[in-house]
């Protein structure tokens, strides 16, 4: 069931998991004020209520600059900061790739499907 939708992605709550599927192409330069700013709006949301168990689907991105690559630490900072976990599903080659070269693999929890990732709630 579809919650909520924002330009760059939409929300499902299955169970007691919060799926947020990105529906945008590209985390970059030209896109960032957007999704920063829908980020921060879903993160005051999903943090009112305990447990905070959040699944970032992943498959639309192809795209991430540095820019990208903040905001998407920021978001797991952010809900690790207000006591959740956030795993993230179905990451393009093209974004694992960023992510890795940038140091960043250890920072997120990876999983391969949506499936595998609401599971390991």
């Amino acid at each position: 069931m579809t919650v909520a939708a924002a330009s760059s992605f939409y929300v499902e709550q299955v169970r007691k998991v919060t799926v947020l599927c990105f529906t945008t192409r590209s985390l970059n330069e030209q896109n960032y004020e957007i999704i920063a700013d829908e980020l921060l709006e879903f993160v005051t949301l999903v943090t009112a209520e305990r447990p905070i168990r959040v699944v970032a689907e992943l498959s639309s991105v192809h795209e991430i600059d540095d820019l990208g690559l903040a905001m998407l630490q920021a978001f797991n900072d952010s809900i690790d900061e207000a006591g959740g976990t956030l795993i993230l599903c179905r990451v393009q080659a093209t974004v694992l790739a960023a992510i890795t070269k940038a140091g960043l693999r250890c920072e997120f929890d990876f999983r391969e499907t949506r499936g595998e990732a609401m599971w390991s709630f």
